[in-house]
Formats: C-alpha cells, structure tokens, sequence
C-alpha cells in the first residue's frame, strides 16, 4: 500500500500551485492608496467584474475564478513584498495586473524564478519585452510607440508640416519615453524639433517651460505630464493666450485632468491604444458598463475609466488561454497557450492582440482622443491607426 500512497502523494503535487479541483487562484498586486489609486482601483474593479461574470457562467472547464489583489501603495519594493506574498501565502497560479512600469522591473526576477505567468495591461515599456522574458506578456504600447503613431497621423492627416514642434517633458523614464516618440515621429517625416524643455518631476509651476515654448513661436506642444502637470500646463497656455494644437499622452485621458484644467482642456488631443470609457459604439465597452451595472455599485462605475479597459483585455485575455489548456490546467500549457493568440479580439476594446516565440507586446496600434469640455468627456477622434 505505501507504493499507491506515494502515487496518490505525487500526483496530488503534480498540479501547479492555485490549481484546485473547483477553483483557480489568480493574483494580482495594483495601488489602491494614494493618487496612483486611480489607476488600481480602476483596473481592479473591471477585474471583479470579470470574475463574477466569468463565475455566473460555470468558470473555467468547472473552476471558479477567485481573485487575490495585494497593494503595493505605487511602491516598487512594496511590489516585490505584495508578489512574494501572493506566490508564498496565496499561492497564486498566475498574475494579471502588474503595477507601475519600474513596479514590474522590480518584480521581474521573482516572476522568472518562479516561472510565474503574468499579464500587463496598465504601463507597458521596452524593458519589459526586449529581451523578451519567457512568462510576461505585455499588452497596449509604450508611449514611445503611441507618440509616435498618433503625431505622424496629426501631422499627415492636418498637414500639420509646416508648425513650430514642442515639447515639455519630465526628467525621468516616463519623460524619456514620452520624448522617444516624439523625436521618432519627427525623424520619420524629416521634420525638426524647434524646442525641448524637461521640468522636475513633481514640480507645480510649468510657467516658466510654458513661456519658453511660447517664446520659442511653437505651434504644436507635446504635453508630456501625467495629470496635475498637463493641467496645469494647459491653464498656463490658455492664460498665455497660445495657439498650439496640444498632444498629451495616455496618462492624462483621465476625468482628473478634465476637472482641473477646465475650459483650458477644450480640444485637448491624446494618444492612447484604448478608446473612452464613455464610447459605447464599441461593442466590448458596452458590455463591460453594462455588467459593471449589474454587478456593481453606481460609485464603483464612476470610478471606471480607461485602465478598466486594459485590465478586461488582459482579463479576456487571460480567460481564452485557460479555456484553451481545458481541464488538465499547467502554468507551461497557459504560456504556450497565451504565445499562440492570434489577433484576439476584445471586441473593438483593443487593436487585435497577437503573440509568438518572442513576442511578448502586442496591443500597440493607438487611438486619437479629443477632450470636450462641454460634456466633460472625451471622445475618439480617429479609428486604430497603424502602429508603424
């Protein structure tokens, strides 16, 4: 009898950690304190409602989804804590929701020891795919590359060729990589850039950045803040009595900027890879606002906004893979799994998704967003463009 009792020990080990017979354990670790609990708690209530919906349909091949959220308060050593704790204690299988762009650098060699499979949807930059890492999966595209995207199709589509190019960016990863795109998109139209000014990041007055882009004669101003620093560089431009055509990147297509800057947001032009939270002519955003609806409270709605839809993509994303490994559930058959998406489509939510061997971003084509003051939404100005 002791051979069939080490038999029935050894398979009961065989199954992968967060692998039950009626449920999956799948963590993730997002801010939930602090101004960067915008971007957490926005992701983590699109994830509950993922899970109840995916649980009101029987779950994955009879598993209920249970979902672990450890804060990391936008800390990255707090991050590593946070994972450690869902690998140790939770036992977590996978990991959807990675934190902050540094965040997920810091988590990396935790994730590669423990060959844990991990999505991201909320801060993608080049580090984290290139060199690809074998269990990460990246989805939406670096600022770099919606930048770069969305400046060419301004310049191209408004024959924009002719303007005085700006830009005021932070001193720091994010500036850098917003700045990135901007040089790129530039380059490959042959175009030069007439002035270039970094701001400290944290800094609260841009009025000294903002006179020396007026008085460099720009007509088109990269604004490259995140959300208190476009405002306040918008209020700056309006009370300077600029006329520029304004880009912002992602981070400031948020309610918050529109509530600060006021009328000085009106036409406000954004770069991102996800339309507004408010588009319901897309199909997979309706759907998610109404089970949001169903499953939540009006205040959690409000809360919503475009991290929501990245965390669902991810969310989506993660389901379609652990649907396809069926019943006999490994992390190596969902990473073969999530390698083999082919233009996964997230019911317009997204540019189709698609990975391989060793590719571990996709989701990279952006979107043009307008800001309209009137409403106080934003709104798509264009359809996906080509990511090229």
């Amino acid at each position: 009898g002791a051979g069939l009792l080490a038999a029935a020990a050894a398979s009961a080990l065989a199954a992968d950690p967060g692998v039950f017979d009626d449920r999956i354990v799948i963590g993730s670790v997002l801010p939930q304190t602090g101004p960067p609990s915008l971007i957490g708690k926005a992701a983590v209530i699109a994830l509950r409602v993922w899970e109840k919906d995916v649980n009101a349909r029987g779950g994955i091949h009879g598993r209920k989804i249970e979902l672990r959220v450890e804060e990391d308060a936008y800390v990255p050593q707090r991050s590593v804590q946070a994972l450690k704790k869902l690998i140790d204690v939770d036992k977590v299988f996978a990991v959807l929701g990675t934190s902050g762009s540094s965040h997920l650098l810091a988590m990396m060699p935790t994730i590669e020891e423990n060959q844990i499979p991990a999505l991201n949807f909320a801060a993608v930059a080049g580090a984290h795919f290139t060199p690809p890492r074998k269990t990460v999966f990246n989805i939406g595209a670096t600022y770099c590359q919606e930048i770069n995207g969305v400046m060419k199709h301004l310049i191209t589509s408004r024959k924009l060729q002719d303007a005085k190019f700006a830009i005021i960016y932070q001193d720091d990863d994010y500036g850098a990589d917003v700045k990135c795109g901007y040089d790129a998109a530039l380059k490959a139209l042959g175009l030069n850039s007439t002035i270039a000014v970094a701001y400290k990041r944290g800094a609260k007055d841009l009025s000294a950045e903002v006179l020396a882009v007026q008085r460099a004669g720009a007509t088109f101003l990269l604004t490259g803040g995140i959300i208190t620093e476009t405002a306040t560089m918008l209020k700056e431009i309006q009370k300077n009595g600029m006329h520029v055509v304004r880009l912002a990147p992602h981070p400031s297509h948020l309610g918050p900027v529109l509530a600060l800057a006021g009328s000085a947001a009106e036409g406000l032009l954004l770069a991102d890879y996800v339309p507004p939270i408010t588009d319901t002519q897309t199909q997979g955003i309706g759907r998610l606002n109404a089970l949001a609806y169903k499953y939540l409270s009006a205040d959690e709605v409000k809360a919503m906004n475009r991290y929501s839809l990245t965390a669902m993509v991810g969310a989506q994303l993660l389901e379609s893979a652990l649907q396809a490994c069926g019943r006999n559930l490994t992390r190596v058959c969902l990473v073969q799994k999530l390698e083999q998406t082919k233009n996964f489509a997230s019911d317009g939510i997204m540019a189709p998704l698609t990975f391989g061997p060793n590719i571990r971003q996709s989701g990279t084509r952006p979107i043009l967003i307008k800001a309209d003051t009137a409403t106080g939404k934003f709104e798509r100005a264009s359809d996906f463009l080509d990511g090229k």
